[in-house]
């Protein structure tokens, strides 16, 4: 068996060559043994045709011997034939012991639909959020990964010579040192009520905070550029990997918010996201672009979709565009 330490190596320096061979799914492991509890990594690569919606759900199904440590991360790039390959990387934590099987992972790739939210990848297909899949059969493809060899806690000869679990004594019992708990309890309350008489202390003699000085009115057109300006910092501190996503998504979206806030007193935050977007697109004949980023932007904030550096430099882009062309502050 190699050393771990090569295992790992060549996966992290490695791409799976395999699948830009084959146009059938592949998987793979980080490690082929562990320990128990041990976090290990399992990597799938999916060929997608061009003009497809894809689902994949963000966990493994969890057994009783190994379940999802983290939420998968993903990317896409581009493919054979038009296409493109999306990489799933799951990081589980095992609990059996032996050879363990480790559960499917079904992704279903289908024909392109109108209307669908999700995130853009090569070849013009769609990532779509799990929880929102149509249910088929037809088109799921269920991913069976290579099996791993947990190492077990103890040996057949430890078992036979009468090892077992230690009993509770060391937790909750007589055994404590009861002079030792004292002093423990002893200390406790001391300390607490030091900490609440100095927080008293401190309500009643703080000082009333500054009064914050108002700022002036700005017109339309400072508070575009001033927008602008956050979207191009936002843009300059990238590249930003997936697991930023939701951060980075928040603040683009607030950013824009803010100002299309100022066109109208009646878009403020009482209204969600989409019937903001709703109500832009019915005023602005460009409103459809922004409304479409929008979208996604509520898919990563409130869903699993979690873009990578490429797919949120092509957000960050597009809002500022938009922000660009408004023509209510044209001068």
């Amino acid at each position: 068996m190699r050393p771990l330490w090569y295992v790992t190596l060549a996966w992290a320096l490695q791409p799976l060559s395999t699948a830009a061979q084959s146009p059938e799914p592949v998987a793979v492991l980080s490690a082929d043994s562990v320990e128990m509890a041990e976090v290990f990594e399992l990597r799938v690569e999916v060929p997608v045709p061009g003009g497809s919606m894809v689902y994949f759900p963000a966990t493994v199904p969890s057994t009783g011997d190994v379940e999802s440590f983290t939420a998968v991360e993903w990317r896409a790039r581009r493919g054979a034939n038009g296409g493109a390959t999306i990489e799933l990387t799951y990081a589980l934590i095992p609990f059996g012991m032996g050879n363990i099987t480790l559960p499917p992972v079904d992704v279903i790739t289908m024909p392109l639909e109108d209307e669908v939210d999700g995130q853009n990848i090569p070849g013009g297909s769609i990532v779509g959020v799990w929880e929102e899949r149509q249910p088929t059969v037809r088109y799921t493809r269920s991913i069976a990964p290579p099996t791993i060899w947990v190492a077990p806690v103890y040996s057949a000869d430890d078992v036979v010579a009468g090892m077992s679990p230690r009993g509770p004594e060391d937790v909750v019992g007589f055994s404590w040192s009861w002079p030792s708990m004292a002093l423990v309890l002893l200390f406790s309350t001391v300390t607490g009520g030091a900490v609440v008489t100095m927080t008293r202390e401190w309500l009643v003699n703080r000082a009333e905070p500054a009064p914050v000085t108002p700022h002036g009115p700005i017109s339309l057109d400072q508070a575009r550029r001033q927008a602008l300006a956050e979207l191009d910092r936002l843009l300059a501190a990238g590249p930003y990997p997936a697991e930023r996503a939701h951060e980075l998504y928040q603040e683009s979206s607030g950013i824009v918010r803010g100002y299309v806030e100022r066109l109208d007193p009646e878009w403020g935050p009482e209204l969600t996201s989409t019937e903001l977007m709703d109500r832009l697109k019915s005023r602005s004949p460009d409103g459809a672009a922004l409304a479409a980023e929008m979208r996604t932007a509520e898919t990563v904030k409130f869903g699993l979709l979690r873009p990578g550096a490429e797919p949120t430099a092509v957000h960050l882009t597009a809002l500022g565009a938009w922000l660009a062309g408004r023509p209510e502050v044209r001068s």
